[in-house]
């Protein structure tokens, strides 16, 4: 729970193409937590199609998800040849910080 004056907390979702030659496109993200939380937003909205280590970074407010049982490795992405990926926790970053391409309004 978030104190009177804290800031909100997040989850940070960084998706990356790992291919050295082909684009990807990825189509639906979402947690596969129960409830499902499909990701909708219309500020950083899907479909997007990344070019060879291209990044794409969304926020989530952990408020939104409500099952706890280990959210972080319950994201699911779709890609738009039909696969899809899990999620792997990155415990190299820091537990406090800004997105690297902030969201804008």
């Amino acid at each position: 729970m978030v104190g009177a004056g804290a800031s909100p907390e997040y989850f940070f979702i960084k998706m990356t193409n790992l291919s050295p030659q082909r684009e990807l496109e990825i189509t639906h993200l979402w947690f596969d937590t129960n409830p499902r939380y499909d990701y909708t937003s219309s500020k950083r909205s899907l479909p997007k199609r990344l070019q060879p280590d291209e990044t794409f970074e969304i926020s989530i407010p952990v408020s939104e998800i409500l099952d706890s049982d280990k959210p972080e490795c319950k994201v699911r992405v779709q890609l738009s040849n039909g696969k899809i990926v899990k999620s792997r926790l990155n415990k190299k970053i820091p537990p406090v910080g800004r997105m690297g391409h902030e969201e804008r309004s």
